[in-house]
């Protein structure tokens, strides 16, 4: 022991001697190398097939928390739809940026390609978010199974642009016009339930768990879109 650790072995003094006789630049190249590779691996995981599916699935750990009033109510309403209009705006531009012979792109086979991710998106705006607030789901088509089906064989870029924007049209219309009374009464999981959109048997969601289940959602497929983007030499916009 030395002063109450383990005495240095000659391979970690050897490595200490080693580093001091680096060049500052040399050190530093090396840390940004280290730094790269700590990033890349959580990067990796982010696009394995496991975490892809065709149906959003909610977090079964979400309590079925609701707010009572009014006034809290309509304050998370806003501070939602702020955060998704941002959201929004990006995955747009970032659509746009893509060129379309990319949009049938994707990193491995198993996983969506940059319209899937887009069209998946869409779903969720079409079905979900005018659920979570109390609102009304498209009825362009019987149910979700039928959506999914027709929206999932969309592929040109022209018309999955298309859809994304209607779709956030759509959706943001419920949530703008979403009332306290509505917000506070929803049962998000009961009104998906009837457009047959697959959720866990035991699964609750007030207002407030399926828009935390949204918003978190919405942010995750901006950040694949953005890995996306990135693979395959387009810079998101906002970051020129």
């Amino acid at each position: 022991m030395h002063g109450g650790f383990p005495a240095p072995n000659s391979q970690s003094v050897h490595l200490r001697l080693e580093r001091r006789s680096m060049s500052p630049s040399i050190q530093w190249r090396r840390r940004r190398l280290t730094l790269s590779r700590v990033i890349a691996v959580p990067a990796l995981f982010a696009l394995a097939p496991v975490a892809e599916s065709q149906t959003p699935q909610p977090f079964t750990r979400f309590p079925a928390v609701s707010v009572s009033d009014a006034k809290s109510a309509l304050a998370v309403r806003d501070a939602f739809l702020g955060d998704m209009d941002d959201l929004y705006d990006k995955v747009i531009a970032l659509a746009r940026a893509i060129p379309e012979d990319k949009y049938d792109w994707r990193p491995t086979p198993e996983v969506r390609t940059v319209g899937n991710v887009l069209i998946h998106m869409a779903m969720a705006w079409y079905f979900v978010l005018p659920a979570a607030v109390g609102g009304k789901m498209t009825t362009d088509w019987p149910d979700f199974p039928e959506a999914r089906t027709k929206l999932s064989a969309i592929t040109a870029k022209r018309d999955v642009l298309d859809q994304v924007e209607r779709a956030w049209g759509y959706a943001r219309n419920e949530v703008t016009a979403a009332t306290a009374a509505q917000l506070t009464a929803a049962r998000p999981d009961s009104t998906l339930r009837t457009v047959k959109l697959p959720l866990p048997p035991r699964m609750r969601l007030t207002a407030l768990t399926a828009m935390s289940w949204q918003a978190g959602d919405s942010h995750e497929h901006r950040g694949q879109l953005i890995t996306y983007a990135r693979s395959v030499g387009v810079v998101p916009p906002w970051s020129r």
